[in-house]
């Protein structure tokens, strides 16, 4: 056969049966309803009110310890922290205690650091032993073992998620075009 071409179409090599059409419906659907039902998810603010301690890190020079690493212990459980972070420039850091009792908090950098008892009372007011530790109010850099999400949130990312890893099967299950 000479002189003959042969005809290529133009569709594609790859056709969704109705099963994954109403299997992809679904699933469109229910990332809608996720995502409608909850307009505020990217973030929020909240304003709450607290009785905050702080407490003054520094070093026999008057330097202060700035960047720090501070845990806090509870009175009622001493072995497992209940809350780490850091010291902020000026060697601040401030918590915020729930509970009544006497609070540890250990402050240590490079070899030197510290331990001080913070008395919490009924009218949450402090009576630091160590005269130095108490300072002004000062933000410091804080972090929590509470969950920053809710389970609403993480079932949603979940969802983006596997709606994505579907989504990239089937793009590369089309086959190739030519």
């Amino acid at each position: 056969m000479v002189g003959s071409a042969k005809q290529y179409s133009r569709e594609s090599s790859f056709s969704l049966n109705g099963r994954w059409l109403l299997w992809l419906w679904w699933l469109n659907g229910l990332g809608l309803v996720l995502l409608w039902g909850q307009p505020g998810w990217s973030h929020g603010a909240i304003a709450t009110v607290t009785q905050t301690f702080s407490v003054e890190a520094s070093y026999s020079s008057g330097e202060p310890m700035a960047s720090a690493q501070v845990v806090v212990y509870r009175p009622d459980n001493p072995d497992e922290p209940w809350l780490t972070g850091q010291t902020d420039e000026q060697g601040n850091f401030e918590f915020s205690p729930d509970t009544e009792g006497d609070w540890e908090v250990v402050i240590r950098q490079a070899g030197h650091g510290t331990t001080v008892n913070v008395p919490v009372t009924n009218q949450a007011v402090a009576q630091v032993e160590n005269p130095q530790a108490v300072a002004r109010s000062t933000t410091a850099l804080v972090s929590s073992s509470e969950p920053l999400t809710n389970p609403l949130q993480r079932w949603a990312s979940a969802g983006a998620a596997l709606w994505g890893l579907i989504g990239t099967v089937l793009f590369f299950s089309r086959g190739k075009q030519s």
